[in-house]
């Protein structure tokens, strides 16, 4: 993917978490005058096609595509009441990652929203497999949605290990929010040499030394800015010292972050690439929302 999603996507089951994704879908769409498309999957086993797996017929796939079909038709024209113009909606039999490139069209820009459940358990587990599915697919960003819907983005946390993915996050996140409040956060570690940890080295020494590995974290969030583009001149440089998801939880109480947006690697499973495990933490562990951007698929 590269330039701005002119499809979105909102991804429901129904359910209150999904409310909010469609309100918060809704607001971006009018915002940055995208297509908006609502979309409910009977592959990715909801409650009603498990039951009518075992119903005997008495409740048919059928019927659950018609009803789909039908309860979608009340969420468009709900927000057609609320002045939102030019609303599709999908009903798809396929898992959800398996049809995202055909749901954003010819174009290949699209970003996907989806309503993050608070709770753990067997539909917790769900999501995190259908977001896990679709990001790894890497044809769309992931929205995870958590937060009120209906207010704009105010504080928006930009979590940047200098990559190209990030790069590619960093620039959606600005895209995503322009009146936010936004912060170049990069977590490291100071790689003290074990010969230098257990050294009879002067306080002043190891000052000196913090302060020049700082003062190169410095010079690299400075470069990876400038690379990003204008865009990104006014954000806020916030380098921290700590494990990334450490920095991150404790950033996010900081700042008042209501958005984190996170690069991944699409190759892999995502949680086992950038910032470690930090964007496993962040969909089960933050309570704001988050933007998962899968490094763009070459070829």
């Amino acid at each position: 993917m590269s330039g701005s999603p002119e499809t979105i996507l909102v991804a429901t089951d129904f359910s209150d978490a999904s409310a909010r994704a469609v309100a918060r879908g809704a607001w971006l769409a009018r915002q940055h005058k995208a297509r908006l498309t609502l979309v409910h999957s009977t592959g990715e086993g909801d409650w009603l096609a498990r039951l009518a797996d075992h119903s005997h017929g008495a409740f048919s796939h059928e019927m659950w595509t018609k009803a789909a079909v039908a309860a979608l038709a009340r969420i468009r024209r709900a927000l057609e009441d609320q002045g939102h113009v030019g609303i599709a909606t999908e009903v798809v039999a396929q898992p959800l990652h398996q049809c995202l490139g055909s749901l954003v069209h010819d174009d290949g820009i699209g970003l996907l929203v989806m309503g993050a459940l608070g709770e753990r358990g067997i539909r917790a587990k769900l999501l995190g497999s259908t977001a896990d599915r679709a990001l790894r697919a890497g044809v769309v960003p992931v929205l995870l949605v958590r937060g009120d819907p209906t207010k704009a983005y105010r504080h928006v946390a930009l979590a940047t290990d200098f990559s190209p993915v990030s790069a590619h996050s960093t620039a959606l996140g600005l895209w995503l929010a322009p009146d936010a409040s936004h912060y170049l956060l990069h977590a490291s570690e100071i790689p003290l040499d074990r010969g230098l940890a257990f050294a009879n080295l002067s306080r002043e020494t190891l000052d000196e030394y913090r302060s020049q590995f700082q003062r190169e974290v410095g010079d690299r969030i400075e470069a990876f800015a400038t690379a990003v583009g204008p865009v990104a001149r006014a954000a806020v440089r916030a380098p921290r010292e700590g494990a990334p998801g450490r920095v991150l939880e404790a950033f996010v109480r900081e700042a008042d972050i209501d958005l984190v947006v996170l690069g991944a690697r699409a190759r892999a499973r995502w949680e086992a690439n950038l910032l470690g495990s930090t964007a496993l933490f962040a969909v089960n562990g933050l309570k704001c929302d988050v933007l998962l951007v899968p490094e763009p698929v070459v070829g």
